[in-house]
């Protein structure tokens, strides 16, 4: 892959933001959850989905971040003879990245699914068709990027 530093380091910054952004909005359900008054097994199960999308997405979103300057180093320490070859090393890295947002991505989704049995049957139907609809769509919107 012949990325630019600068370009790269882009890329690292709108994951970091996506993934901040995702864990967010499930630290955020992971919170109404909690303070739930019910005890239901369904609780214990939405909770601990959404708890592992928080912390994966959160681990994320610290891992781009922190490639951001190590990978613009790279063009600062570059000399004028043509572009610079990313080592691959940030790849993998961005790679190992990737596949935790995707699995994350997914206990979001999950803890999602599972949230309207809290509630209601009726309203458990429908979160989970939902949820399983957003599911394909996601993963038909993947197979243009994972190879």
């Amino acid at each position: 892959m012949n990325l630019s530093p600068e370009i790269l380091a882009e890329l690292f910054r709108q994951c970091a933001f996506i993934s901040a952004l995702i864990a967010g909005f499930s630290f955020a359900f992971l919170a109404v959850i909690l303070t739930n008054k019910t005890t239901k097994t369904i609780d214990d199960w939405t909770a601990g989905f959404a708890i592992a999308a928080t912390a994966g997405l959160i681990v994320c979103a610290l891992g781009w971040t922190l490639s951001v300057p190590r990978v613009l180093e790279l063009s600062l320490n570059s000399s004028a003879n043509g572009p610079i070859q990313v080592p691959q090393t940030y790849l993998v890295v961005h790679r190992s990245l990737s596949i935790t947002f995707i699995a994350c991505f997914f206990f979001f989704l999950t803890s999602l699914g599972l949230s309207g049995w809290i509630r209601s049957r009726r309203l458990g139907v429908v979160s989970l068709i939902i949820t399983i609809a957003a599911a394909f769509y996601a993963i038909w919107i993947l197979r243009f990027f994972i190879r």
